[in-house]
């Protein structure tokens, strides 16, 4: 077979011009080096598939492997870094307390009463205590303690929708001891032998046993002490703002002047970091009482290249991770800035170094020093970074909390270093999923679980099932149905479910006109049934009795008077949250808590609140138990179907 060649100029092909046989390079045009140049996606050069070893050569180049540079890598780095500490937490309606010693500042600004919420746990810490009791030899002690001091575990109104109250309070009501209460009568005692041993006494023990008595209430309240992180008084946190569901508190470092103070306004996720909080003070210095933290090591740290998972290999030709692929990236012809960001991490991602120092937590650091050698001997003197256009904007520095329009100096080169804490998350106690009802135009608070007389939590969905609102009488005897039915069927209000609680639009107290702002403020939906005497003792109506019954006993339902003659009598109901997640003040009346939200607290994601035991360890080491609560985005918009003023026809028409 033989071979033809055909020359361009054999055809009569010829360039219309040298410009576009030989183009001249330009500086307002630009061209990807890739093989696909006008491919979107880059998977194809990312793979480089070899295809002559001038090629593999030519990459090379490309990538500035052979390109040389004059300049030492660096070898050693002189480094001082000085500090503040952060002494104090502030903020709420309670007082400043030290962070010296301290639990974690998460469980201290979350942390609620523990033994007060929860009566099994509390049952459960007396039973602790009746069990040492019994192996020191003192179990004279137990009857009288059972007696003044009996674990109260209420019997739940309804044992179907609370099983689990229903189960501990048939084990341990009565049969335990109160822990929270005896606590707070021996603690006054503790390290009074004289008084230890009155108390003994009155528990009809002997004189032999009271240094024995005395032992294990000392060891048993240190236990106490250790098992949760108590709060100071029912219901919330002082730290937690129910008008937009989240804490808000601050930290301070005493003695500096003026008073540094770094605001956490709106902490919901139960994690912090130095991105929480933003600075409300000016250029600080420190005082003549401040404890300066000065850190320069001894010897110099040796810079070591910054490296990162999935991060690419230095080199172009050696074999990288493949469970990350920059090719996925799909960067379009035109997308820039995708490309810049395959660029960073291809050519410019072995460009960073990393100083290993060891710095105490909870401190503002200055990076005062910071001199590097290099393998020539040569020492580079490194400043802070700044933008060359002049403006403010860093990506690790504290945002100024002020107001936009009184600008002010902010606390240039200085990084909070945050104790890291990773707490576990046990099983909500609360669950509340907040949405909004554009149909209904109004917000619902959906209350998921809640906590159930032993503290354990229970479905109220389940509950709401039992509390259905589509209960229906029998006709009274003798009643004659109309041919065909009704051709008409009225109704004035449909029903919804008795955990979903309505927040409805008000004005905000001082809006005007020209500034309307509006709140939510719960609400209740309220729904009307028959109660007249000889219908409800009718025997064919006693599932619909015993349902009117537990409405009547359920302490988050709230009656209205009865209505209309003797033999139509109706009667209202109004269904209030059970949870605590919903109400202004827990302890308060359930018919006089009404809590308002801000508006902008509820966007149209909606939000989902939880209430939940927590536990971490401290820097220390020690464990550390605690209820918090935290706030995370919702799953949407909802339609709850509450519609007014309902015509239906009937089934004869």
């Amino acid at each position: 077979m033989g071979v033809y060649r055909v020359s361009a100029k054999s055809l009569g092909i010829e360039a219309i011009s040298a410009a576009i046989a030989k183009p001249d390079p330009s500086a307002t045009t630009w061209s990807r080096l890739e093989p696909l140049p006008t491919n979107d996606d880059v998977t194809e050069a990312l793979q480089a598939r070899v295809a002559d070893p001038l090629w593999m050569l030519a990459r090379q180049w490309q990538f500035n492997e052979f390109q040389g540079e004059d300049a030492g890598s660096p070898i050693k780095a002189g480094l001082r870094i000085e500090g503040v500490p952060v002494t104090s937490l502030v903020g709420g309606n309670a007082p400043a307390r030290s962070l010296a010693g301290a639990p974690p500042i998460e469980a201290l600004v979350e942390h609620e009463q523990v033994l007060q919420a929860h009566p099994k746990l509390n049952a459960q810490a007396g039973q602790q205590l009746m069990r040492q009791l019994r192996a020191a030899g003192l179990a004279a002690a137990l009857p009288p303690l059972l007696a003044d001091y009996p674990a109260n575990i209420s019997k739940p109104q309804d044992p179907a929708a609370d099983n689990a109250g229903f189960v501990w309070n048939a084990l341990l009501d009565g049969k335990s001891i109160d822990a929270f209460a005896l606590a707070a009568d021996l603690r006054p005692l503790v390290g009074n032998d004289a008084a230890l041993d009155g108390f003994g006494t009155s528990l009809g023990l002997a004189g032999a046993q009271l240094p024995g008595f005395r032992a294990t209430a000392t060891a048993w309240l240190a236990w106490l002490g250790e098992l949760a992180l108590e709060g100071a008084a029912p219901g919330a946190s002082a730290y937690w703002n129910p008008q937009r569901l989240e804490y808000a508190f601050s930290l301070q470092a005493d003695g500096t002047a003026p008073l540094l103070k770094l605001d956490a306004d709106e902490y919901t996720d139960g994690r912090l970091d130095w991105h929480t909080f933003t600075v409300n003070a000016d250029e600080a210095g420190a005082g003549p009482n401040v404890q300066l933290i000065e850190v320069e090591p001894k010897r110099p740290p040796m810079p070591a290249i910054a490296r990162y998972p999935g991060m690419p290999a230095d080199r172009y030709w050696e074999f990288e991770d493949g469970r990350v692929s920059f090719g996925m990236l799909g960067a379009a012809k035109n997308d820039l800035a995708r490309l810049a960001v395959i660029e960073y991490a291809l050519v410019f991602g072995n460009d960073w170094f990393t100083l290993p120092i060891t710095l105490p937590v909870n401190a503002l650091y200055r990076v005062a020093k910071l001199d590097v050698l290099d393998n020539f001997g040569i020492t580079v003197k490194i400043p802070p970074a700044t933008n060359p256009n002049g403006t403010q904007w860093t990506m690790y520095e504290m945002s100024v909390g002020a107001s936009p329009l009184v600008p002010r100096p902010r606390l240039n080169d200085i990084l909070y270093l945050c104790p890291a804490v990773k707490a576990l998350e046990g099983a909500p106690l609360e669950h509340v999923l907040m949405m909004r009802d554009e149909m209904a135009n109004m917000v619902w608070g959906i209350e998921k679980r809640v906590q159930g007389t032993s503290g354990e939590p229970l479905d109220r969905k389940f509950e709401s099932h039992r509390l259905s609102t589509n209960q229906q009488l029998r006709p009274p005897p003798g009643a004659v149905p109309a041919p065909g039915g009704a051709p008409l069927h009225y109704t004035l209000q449909t029903p919804v479910a008795a955990h979903w609680i309505p927040f409805l639009p008000v004005k905000k107290a001082g809006a005007i006109p020209a500034n309307w702002s509006i709140q939510l403020q719960r609400g209740v939906v309220t729904q009307h049934y028959q109660v007249t005497p000889d219908r409800l003792n009718d025997p064919r109506n006693a599932d619909y009795k015993a349902f009117i019954d537990r409405l009547r006993n359920a302490p988050f339902v709230e009656e209205k008077p009865e209505q209309g003659p003797p033999d139509n009598r109706l009667q209202g109901f109004m269904f209030h949250p059970r949870g605590a997640l919903l109400r202004l003040d827990p302890n308060a009346p359930v018919d006089t808590d009404y809590l308002r939200l801000e508006e902008e607290e509820v966007p149209r994601d909606g939000i989902e609140l939880k209430r939940a035991f927590n536990y971490a360890r401290d820097a220390q080491g020690r464990a550390v138990l605690w209820i918090g609560r935290s706030k995370t985005t919702g799953r949407g918009e909802g339609a709850s179907e509450l519609r007014f003023d309902v015509i239906r026809r009937g089934r004869g028409t």
